[in-house]
Order: C-alpha cells, then structure tokens, then sequence
C-alpha cells in the first residue's frame, strides 16, 4: 500500500474516533428530556415556517416572493442545527416521548446527508423566489417538501 493510502486510511479512522468522541450517549433521563426538547424546538419551528410555503404550493395562498425568501432562509439555518440536535444519543430511555428512530444514530452520516440536502433545496427556494415564474416557484417548494420528507421516511417514527 502507497504511503498515501497509509496516511488517507489513517485520516479516515481518526475522522471516525472524532465523530464517535463527539457523539455522546446521555446519561440521565433528564439530560436526554432536555435533548429532545430541543430538538423538537428545531422541527416545531420548520413546521411554522414551511406551512406558509406548502400552502403557497397548494394555492391556499397568494405567492409572496418576499415571505418565500425570509422563510426559506430560515428553513437553511434550521436545517443546519438538525444533526449537531442530535449528536447526544438518548435511544435508551425509551419512555420520553419522541418520534426520532434509532437508525439516526447508526447512520449519523446518512442522516447529515439529507439534513444537508433539506437546506440546499431551501436555498434553492430562496433563490427561485424573486424569478416572477410561479412554476418554478412551487417546483422548488415541492422539491423543498420532497427533501424533508426523505429524512421523514428514513428516521421519523410514523403517527
């Protein structure tokens, strides 16, 4: 093996005991409650800020330009704080009630990828809404919706 192979395999393993160091289990119950408050507090605040862009899409409502850009970008920063909310893993205690599954923790990289994912197609949104193309516009918030639903069917317990 080429000393770069050695050294990227090396970089790789070490990325991965950073990632495993960072990623705490919590220890008590009430240290896991205030986890999922929080992270509850991320996704009760995407609901208010795309329920004005869904219903937009599902002309319940006027297209504004204006509120998709403020709101979007909004939905990017939110997007962001998904995976660092869930970098405390809190599996174990069962009993606080949440929707979160445990396939979140064990594909923490496949879970940033789609948070990741939802704050792009954001941004394309904000991006999209001042072109005057209405078509456009509710094909970005479409897209947008379909971004967030992906990590729905993935790692959200169904109601």
């Amino acid at each position: 093996m080429k000393r770069s192979q050695v050294l990227g395999w090396m970089v790789a393993a070490a990325a991965v005991s950073g990632l495993a160091l960072a990623q705490g289990v919590a220890k008590t119950e009430a240290e896991a409650k205030t986890a999922i408050e929080a992270r509850q507090q991320v996704f009760k605040d995407i609901k208010k800020f795309n329920e004005p862009l869904q219903d937009m899409l599902k002309n319940k409502r006027e297209i504004e330009p204006a509120l998709i850009v403020t709101n979007a970008g909004e939905l990017q920063k939110l997007a962001a704080k998904i995976p660092p909310h869930f970098a405390l893993d809190t599996r174990q205690f069962k009993d606080i009630k949440n929707r979160s599954q445990d396939g979140i923790w064990s594909s923490q990289a496949d879970f940033a990828t789609k948070a990741d994912a939802f704050g792009k197609a954001a941004g394309n949104l904000a991006s999209v809404a001042n072109s005057g193309d209405k078509g456009a516009i509710k094909k970005a918030i479409a897209d947008m919706g379909k971004s967030c639903g992906a990590c729905h069917d993935s790692y959200q317990v169904k109601l």
